[in-house]
């Protein structure tokens, strides 16, 4: 296994931690322009971290799934898969369909795993400050490296997974940050 690195280059944006997923969790290449959209998840637990979300997928999992970029509570970055391959990650197995199904699938995304947003009992959590604040910071270099995405959407979106769950309980919050993302980040 490839060990991590910290503070990784990629492309002009500084990660904490990176460290390259399981071949199981991506699959085909494909080219910046076909990207459209950037589908933002959480990863249910309580405690999980950047880092620790990156080793996981890089030696832990044991099914097609996967994530571009961690962002953690404490605003640290994981970077897991690069941008050129298709995560496994939006196209659930056995949701009906969001919105975007059709329009958003794994070939044209860019997957952003929120961690530690569970209050403990399973309810969802808004990002902190430092995570928010970082959240943004990658989106804008996001579409640097991909000038077509224009999407900000849920995995709920795609498919009705309750995916970010604060998210999802939160219609209010979700318009107003896609509004922001949309409207500001992506358009720049």
């Amino acid at each position: 296994m490839s060990k991590g690195y910290y503070n990784k280059k990629i492309k002009g944006f500084v990660f904490d931690y990176a460290r390259r997923a399981k071949n199981i969790c991506y699959g085909a290449f494909r080219s910046k322009y076909s990207i459209i959209a950037v589908a933002l998840h959480w990863t249910e637990g309580s405690k999980d971290s950047a880092q620790n979300e990156c080793d996981f997928f890089a030696t832990g999992v044991t099914r097609n799934a996967g994530a571009h970029i961690f962002i953690d509570k404490d605003g640290k970055t994981g970077f897991s898969i690069p941008l050129k391959r298709s995560a496994y990650s939006v196209m659930s197995r056995g949701y009906s369909s969001g919105a975007y199904d059709g329009i958003v699938d794994n070939s044209n995304s860019i997957s952003i795993e929120l961690c530690g947003l569970n209050d403990g009992h399973g309810n969802g959590l808004p990002m902190t400050p430092a995570q928010e604040e970082k959240l943004y910071e990658v989106l804008k270099w996001i579409k640097k490296q991909c000038p077509n995405v224009k999407h900000f959407i849920r995995h709920y979106d795609v498919k009705h997974k309750d995916c970010p769950k604060y998210y999802v309980d939160n219609k209010a919050d979700w318009k107003q940050l896609q509004k922001y993302v949309e409207k500001v980040i992506f358009k720049a």
